[in-house]
């Protein structure tokens, strides 16, 4: 089956809050939303979007993904960040990924848990640089794992402190290319000209993951894009009863439906869209692309197995 889709947001707005559609989903007690849709309100709502000239350190590992279809991260959390595209309808997951004009999925490919080192890093401001300073190295000769784990720290935003904090996690194959881990092999960074005093300030055996993900190209065109998206996942909303149907007319005609637990009609209607693969979903909430009638629409649903 399809994966789920969360809504479109541009991808550097991490610290964003919970979607306008889960939002309007947040009231008490079973409901459901229907609004028709259109080919420009998917395009805008149902993929992300990573500028193409991003350089946001968040994005550059799912960038790499996407650029040369492969890419593996270390996480101490059981859960991937960020979250792939997994096959299972309902399941709660990052969206599909818009980057330089074609359309992408992420998938997680293999998955081991294994012994991690937590690693500290402190970078100090910039200091004059000195032709015998022997013991800086070049940040772009510095490993993967490396220079992933200071790239957001240089230049330091030092603040009132002396040092900005940087961390990485490193397994056995990252360490073995680290010239940072387990011991310090030099003392400064040198990145655009300006050496930056650099410290390992603590190691950590922790217990965490491995994931290795893979990105799949599902469109080049916004075209292209709609096609697959209606054939992954719309799903036609017919054969109701009358009480079903009487649900999804009040639902379009009167903008809500407002159920309760015991509402039987209302429970197998859900029944209808949680077996189908959502646009976006929780353990509570979920959207769902749908046609009925011979239109389209988006439905946003609170079932009563929600409150079960």
């Amino acid at each position: 089956m399809p994966p789920s889709l969360h809504r479109r947001q541009v991808l550097g707005a991490a610290t964003a809050a919970i979607s306008a559609t889960i939002a309007g989903c947040a009231g008490h007690g079973p409901h459901m939303e229907m609004r028709e849709t259109s080919d420009s309100d998917l395009l805008s709502s149902a993929v992300s979007t990573i500028p193409a000239d991003t350089t946001s350190d968040r994005l550059r590992p799912i960038v790499e993904t996407i650029e040369n279809g492969t890419n593996k991260r270390n996480s101490p959390s059981p859960e991937p960040h960020p979250r792939p595209a997994t096959p299972v309808a309902g399941s709660s997951v990052d969206r599909p990924l818009e980057y330089d004009g074609a359309y992408y999925t992420l998938s997680v490919t293999d998955t081991v848990e294994l012994t991690l080192t937590k690693a500290e890093f402190r970078v100090e401001a910039s200091e004059p640089r000195s032709d015998d300073a022997t013991n800086a190295v070049e940040y772009e000769t510095l490993s993967e794992t490396d220079s992933a784990a200071l790239r957001g720290a240089l230049p330091p935003e030092t603040g009132e402190r002396e040092y900005e904090s940087a961390h990485a996690y490193y397994d056995t194959q990252a360490m073995d290319a680290s010239v940072l881990v387990p011991e310090t092999e030099y003392d400064a960074i040198v990145r655009d000209g300006q050496r930056y005093p650099v410290e390992l300030a603590s190691t950590e055996e922790i217990q965490g993951y491995t994931y290795r993900y893979e990105a799949e190209r599902v469109a080049s065109t916004d075209d292209d894009f709609l096609t697959w998206l209606r054939s992954e996942y719309r799903f036609d909303l017919s054969g109701l009863s009358d009480d079903e149907r009487a649900i999804v007319t009040e639902a379009i005609e009167e903008s809500r439906y407002v159920g309760d637990e015991g509402d039987d009609g209302f429970r197998s209607l859900s029944e209808r869209f949680l077996s189908q693969p959502a646009l976006e979903r929780d353990e509570e909430t979920g959207d769902w692309f749908v046609r009925y009638d011979g239109s389209e629409y988006r439905a946003e649903l609170r079932p009563p197995q929600a409150y079960q």
